[in-house]
C-alpha cells in the first residue's frame, strides 16, 4: 500500500471552492423534470435519502459547497448556475428506455466531470444479459440463461431452439426477471419450463421489455463489493495494488425464500446477512475477491459496484449480477447496507468510503489528466 500525498493535498485545498453536486433520480410526474412522461423498463426509485447521506458526509469531511438536485430536464441549468465541477451520480433515471445510461451522457456531452459509470459501463451493468454475455465471453462462471422479448416472439417450451441451445434436457427450476432492474422487483422462481410460458409475457408486459431466463442456483447467496484501488486512513490517501474489494457477505434466506427479498419489501438489518471475514471464510473469500477483481479489470469499470453471487449445489461461485448502483445508505443501528456492513473489517466507516470513492475519482479526472 503506497500512501499518495499529492492527491490528500490537493482533496485538501478543494475543500473551500469545489461545487459538488449529488444527483437522485427525479420524477416523471413532476412536470418540471420531463417533457411528455413515458415507460419505465427500470424500475424506479428517487434514492434522495441516500443522495442526501452522500451530501452530509462530504460536508463531514470538510467539502463546503454541496448541493443535491433531482435528475430532469432542468438539471443542467442548475449545475451551470451553481457553477458545479463535479457531480456525484445517485440516480437510477427518471424514466424510459434504459434509465441508468441518460445522466452520464448528458454529463459527457455538458462537459461535466462526474462519480459514476460511462453511458456504455452503465448500460452493459444494468442490462443483465449484456453482462452475462459479457461474462460468459470472458470465462466468468454465470448460470446458464436466454433472453426472450415475448413482445416480438412467443415463447413455445422445450422445443423452442434458443432454450435447447441453452439448456438442454434441463426443465427447471429457473429465475425470470428483466433484463434490466433492481432490487428483486419482478424477479420470480419458476419451478418448470410449462410455468415459463405464461410467466415470461407477464413480465415481458409489465417491464416493457425482455426477460432474463436462468438455471436455478439452489446454493449459498453472496455479495461482495469492488472499486477503485484508492483508499482513505486517517487523513491520507493510499494507492493498492489491486481493485478494493470489501465487504463480503453470506446473504441470509429464510425457509421460504428461494430468492433474497427486495430491501423495499424486506429492510437489510444485521439478520439478513452475514459478515464473512479471513478468518471463518478465508476460501470464499478469496474466490469472492478474485472474480470481484477480474470484473472490475476485465470491464474497465470506473467506481464502485455490488456484486451478486450464488454457489451452485456444488458449491461453484457464479455471478448473478453486478449492480451499477449499488445502496450507499448511510448505516443506522438497526439497518444497513451490503456495501456498507463490512467496512470495520478494512478499518474503515461510512464517511472514509465516501472520500476513498471520491479521491479515486479525482485522481482519475485530475491527476492522471495531469490538470492536478
Amino acid at each position: 500500500m503506497k500512501k499518495l500525498p499529492d492527491l490528500s493535498k490537493y482533496v485538501e485545498n478543494i475543500k473551500e471552492t469545489f461545487n459538488i453536486a449529488v444527483v437522485y433520480a427525479g420524477s416523471k410526474e413532476d412536470p418540471n423534470k420531463v417533457i411528455r412522461k413515458s415507460i419505465n423498463t427500470r424500475s424506479w426509485k428517487s434514492y434522495e435519502i441516500v443522495a442526501n447521506d452522500i451530501a452530509q458526509a462530504l460536508k463531514r469531511n470538510g467539502f463546503k459547497n454541496i448541493f443535491v438536485f433531482a435528475e430532469g430536464i432542468d438539471l443542467l441549468s442548475k449545475l451551470k448556475e451553481e457553477k458545479v465541477d463535479l457531480v456525484w451520480i445517485n440516480s437510477g433515471g427518471v424514466q424510459g428506455i434504459n434509465p441508468v445510461s441518460h445522466l452520464p451522457a448528458l454529463l459527457e456531452m455538458a462537459g461535466i466531470p462526474y462519480i459514476g459509470h460511462n453511458p456504455t459501463n452503465a448500460t452493459v451493468l444494468d442490462n443483465k444479459h449484456l453482462l452475462k454475455w459479457g461474462l460468459r465471453a470472458k470465462d466468468i462462471p454465470t448460470s446458464p440463461f436466454f433472453v426472450w422479448n415475448s413482445n416480438r416472439e412467443d415463447f413455445t417450451g422445450a422445443n423452442n431452439t434458443k432454450y435447447k441451445r441453452n439448456f438442454g434436457d434441463y426443465n427447471g427450476p429457473f429465475i425470470v426477471k428483466p433484463v434490466t432492474g433492481r432490487g428483486s422487483v419482478m424477479v420470480e422462481y419458476v419451478d418448470t419450463i410449462d410455468e415459463l410460458i405464461t410467466i415470461i409475457p407477464r413480465i415481458c408486459h409489465d417491464s416493457h421489455g425482455a426477460v432474463l431466463v436462468e438455471k436455478f442456483l439452489s446454493g449459498d447467496e453472496y455479495t461482495v463489493a469492488v472499486m477503485e484501488p484508492i483508499f482513505w486512513q486517517k487523513s491520507d490517501f493510499y494507492q493498492l495494488d489491486k481493485p478494493l474489494t470489501f465487504s463480503y457477505t453470506k446473504r441470509n434466506l429464510e425457509m421460504d425464500e428461494k430468492i433474497f427479498t427486495s430491501m423495499d419489501v424486506k429492510p437489510i438489518d444485521n439478520s439478513r446477512f452475514e459478515v464473512l471475514t479471513p478468518a471463518n471464510h478465508p476460501e470464499i473469500i478469496k474466490k469472492l475477491a478474485d472474480i470481484a477483481q477480474e470484473i472490475f479489470l476485465s470491464f474497465n469499470l470506473e467506481t464502485l459496484v455490488r456484486l451478486d453471487l450464488r454457489a451452485d449445489h456444488n458449491g461453484n461461485i457464479n455471478v448473478l449480477e453486478a449492480n451499477p448502483k449499488p445502496d450507499l445508505k448511510a448505516p443506522q443501528a438497526d439497518v444497513t447496507s451490503l456495501v456498507c456492513c463490512g467496512l470495520k473489517q478494512i478499518n474503515s466507516d461510512y464517511d472514509s468510503l465516501i472520500m476513498s470513492i471520491l479521491g479515486a475519482n479525482l485522481k482519475t479526472l485530475y491527476m492522471d489528466n495531469g490538470n492536478l
